[in-house]
């Protein structure tokens, strides 16, 4: 299969009852590696990663392509993170690819969340961050997952499956972060997205969204997976997403924006 140079997407997200000290907070959100062997597709997410400017680097899942071969996904995700530990804290969760013995490999530059919730330091305040395990469909416990997340602090959730913001409570997750999807994969003219893999509607299938008043953030992942591993008009993508209160106008700060223009790279091509 051909490489593909990857697409940066990036978004400004207005959240209802978003704190105004996390005004501006940068995630850095990739998804779906699939794993195989190293290519100029991977080299060029790492060298985006390794440019970009973002507080917090997210996974949500399927770093490998077949359970039977989790040492060599183990070794794969060692050697496409290790270079980024020093940009920022990396935290992901795993897929229905996965297999559950891949976080007990050690010294994984990357912090697996297993159906719990941590809570991180973010721009002066906390938050926090839930990760749940959905290594089969419907798998991962929801309820556990959440319930030491701090009401009086904001919560972000990585679950694989998109699917899983339906079952959501209103107003208990401010954003729900997910892949999967590969975006469709293949994608048609005036019909998008052909098929998203999930039980969710076809325009659910990549993008920023709001279910029942939760913001979601599906991603198209970086790799591609059987029966058909190809992208057609659907490239590998890497998403930054700036979180914002949906009651009040943003203006990063001139050090923020001098940063940014500074760690952006001028040119996204291989």
């Amino acid at each position: 299969m051909p490489t593909l140079p990857v697409v940066v997407h990036e978004f400004t997200v207005p959240i209802r009852d978003w704190p105004q000290d996390h005004a501006g907070l940068q995630i850095a959100h990739v998804s779906d590696f699939h794993f195989r062997r190293w290519n100029e597709t991977l080299r060029h997410a790492q060298n985006l990663l390794a440019t970009l400017d973002y507080d917090l680097l997210l996974v949500t899942g399927d770093f490998g392509n077949f359970r039977r071969h989790w040492l060599h996904t183990a070794e794969m995700t060692r050697r496409f993170f290790d270079p980024l530990v020093s940009r920022a804290p990396i935290y992901a969760v795993l897929g229905n690819h996965d297999n559950p013995q891949l976080p007990t490999v050690e010294d994984q530059p990357l912090t697996f969340l297993r159906n719990h919730t941590i809570r991180v330091r973010v721009m002066g305040g906390e938050l926090n961050l839930a990760g749940i395990e959905q290594t089969k469909r419907g798998g991962g416990d929801l309820d556990a997952t959440l319930a030491a997340a701090r009401p009086d602090a904001p919560t972000v959730l990585l679950a694989h499956y998109p699917s899983t913001v339906l079952r959501v409570p209103p107003g208990r997750v401010q954003l729900v972060l997910s892949g999967h999807t590969h975006g469709g994969q293949i994608k048609l003219p005036w019909l998008g997205c052909v098929w998203p893999n999930d039980r969710i509607p076809r325009r659910l299938a990549r993008g920023v969204h709001e279910v029942n008043g939760t913001k979601v953030h599906v991603s198209a992942g970086i790799g591609s997976s059987p029966p058909l591993p190809v992208r057609i008009n659907c490239p590998p993508e890497l998403s930054l997403l700036t979180l914002v209160p949906a009651d009040a106008s943003y203006s990063p700060s001139l050090d923020a924006m001098t940063r940014r223009k500074i760690r952006r790279p001028a040119v996204a091509t291989i």
